[in-house]
């Protein structure tokens, strides 16, 4: 057992690390560390993508250069970088497993993530449409946005993801926005009962979502983009 010292040491320290990701995250939000993908003014929707743990934007950006063009480049898509902690892109702090193998997860954190999400929309959203998605913890990010402003997002699209936090959200509805969620049957990164735990928090929630699932692992197969591609364009 740690002694009040130490154990105050360790409080001040886990304080420490928290205001200092926060105060990083908004500084690289600030330096506009963002790809954006085809015309704001002539867009019929904005489109906000959040790339996985540990990527980067980069990695996305042939991929949504893809979808636009099948578009006949119809969406504005601003694709940011999360914030770099410990060398390691994340959006909020990763759920911490305990010896019981009980999951905590910071709300908190993933509530300043909001509040870079709502900056972001902002910023380059304009008067359009928006849709929020993204891949692994960027669709996990996207999800629980959606809970918060249900409102002003006109679609959500989770690419291999989860629920963050769900219990913060039982009492919440999406009122009727439109979820395109897709899922690999093998995937090992985020299992597919992971999955189906958040289809099943969803169903009673939403009145409008497109599934789509396969044998495939952690990744975005071709299936899945033009799935995809062809709800967003009747969605728009």
């Amino acid at each position: 057992m740690l002694s009040k010292k130490m154990s105050h040491h360790r409080i001040h320290m886990i304080h420490y690390k928290l205001k200092n990701y926060r105060l990083l995250a908004m500084k690289q939000l600030n330096d506009k560390n963002v790809i954006t993908i085809g015309d704001k003014d002539t867009a019929s929707a904005v489109l906000f993508w959040f790339h996985g743990y540990g990527a980067n934007n980069w990695s996305f950006e042939p991929s949504m250069k893809m979808v636009n063009l099948l578009l006949d480049d119809k969406l504005y898509i601003v694709i940011p970088n999360a914030p770099e902690v410990g060398g390691k892109r994340s959006w909020y702090p990763l759920p911490k497993i305990g010896e019981d193998k009980s999951i905590t997860e910071d709300y908190a954190g993933l509530l300043d993530a909001h509040e870079m999400v709502r900056s972001l929309i902002k910023d380059y959203a304009n008067n359009n449409k928006v849709i929020v998605g993204g891949f692994s913890q960027g669709a996990a990010l996207s999800l629980s946005y959606l809970f918060e402003e249900s409102s002003k997002i006109k679609g959500c699209i989770a690419l291999s993801g989860y629920m963050p936090n769900a219990d913060n959200y039982k009492d919440k509805s999406t009122k009727g926005t439109k979820i395109f969620i897709a899922h690999g049957k093998n995937d090992n990164v985020i299992t597919f009962e992971s999955y189906e735990k958040t289809l099943n928090f969803l169903h009673s929630r939403c009145t409008d979502i497109h599934k789509c699932t396969g044998d495939f692992g952690h990744t975005i197969t071709k299936e899945v983009t033009k799935e995809m591609t062809d709800w967003i364009s009747e969605l728009i």
